[in-house]
């Protein structure tokens, strides 16, 4: 029963995402683990993309992937034509990288937390 346990943690673990540097630009990307039955090796641009930034990347050959908070961390999802097609997105979104052809006009930008003031009250 422990044994189970341990290999259950370790493989959470391994199939998290991770910041790394592209071994030819030398740029951050996120690298992980795509599945976690006979999983591939995804390298992704670390930036969110909106909508239209997903789709120039799939223009562009490129395959996109579902940013899912875990217990362990971050895992890549490959997104499918079904949840590419529904208008609720759940996730952040990232595409694979390829050097030298960010997608920096197409990402999602942060969302800031801001303060909301009544009349009555002092901001402080």
């Amino acid at each position: 029963m422990t044994a189970a346990w341990i290999l259950q943690k370790q493989t959470d673990a391994a199939r998290c995402a991770g910041i790394r540097l592209c071994r030819r630009c030398h740029t951050p990307i996120l690298q992980g683990l795509d599945a976690d039955n006979a999983a591939m090796t995804a390298r992704c641009d670390p930036t969110p993309l909106t909508e239209m930034g997903e789709a120039v990347a799939l223009l562009q050959g490129r395959t996109t992937y579902d940013l899912v908070t875990v217990k362990a961390g971050r895992e890549l999802h490959p997104r499918t034509t079904h949840f590419i097609k529904k208008k609720e997105r759940r996730y952040l979104i990232v595409a694979t990288h390829i050097c030298g052809n960010p997608l920096a006009a197409f990402t999602q930008p942060a969302k800031q937390k801001t303060k909301v003031h009544d009349d009555d009250t002092p901001p402080f």
